[in-house]
Formats: C-alpha cells, structure tokens, sequence
C-alpha cells in the first residue's frame, strides 16, 4: 500500500492505493490524527479507479492531481467541516 498526500486550498487529502483516501483540515496534522473523512477512490472519479476498487493510475499521475484537486475544490471544505459524515467505512467520528 502507497500513500500520497495532496496539500490544496480546502483541505489536506492522502489518497492511498487500496482503495481510500482520507481527508484533513488543510493545516499541519499531527502524526495520530484521525481523518475527518474517509472517502472511497470511486468519488475521485472513473479516471483514477480500477475494476477493483483500487487506483488505476500512479500516484504521481496528471489524472489523480486533477481528480483531488476537482473533489476537493467541491467537497473538500465540506468533509473538513464535518458536514459529510466520517465516510465509507461510518467509523471515522466528526
């Protein structure tokens, strides 16, 4: 499993490669900190996930930045806030 951190303007979101990303207020987090939302890949868009569920593209792709960058100008502030629920798996509390 990788992971890859996108810092944008909204909010701080780790994509990783099994499937998830979480997201994070768009400041330093401390090295514990549990994500104020877990999404799953196929948010991002069909562009970035695969048959199973997981990334299809690199982690350092074009197409993921652009796909991060896309969800969270729309929902990043909203998933910071809380206003999303904990997401996929309903065990991340807000």
């Amino acid at each position: 499993m990788a992971r890859r951190s996108f810092a944008t303007a909204d909010a701080l979101i780790v994509v990783s490669t099994d499937g998830y990303f979480d997201v994070y207020p768009p400041t330093e987090r401390p090295a514990n900190d549990k994500p104020k939302y877990r999404g799953a890949l196929a948010e991002l868009g069909p562009t970035v996930r695969g048959s199973d569920d997981r990334l299809s593209v690199r982690p350092e792709s074009v197409a993921l930045d652009a796909a991060v960058s896309a969800w969270s100008r729309s929902h990043g502030a909203a998933a910071v806030r809380g206003d999303m629920g904990g997401g996929r798996d309903g065990k991340v509390t807000v």
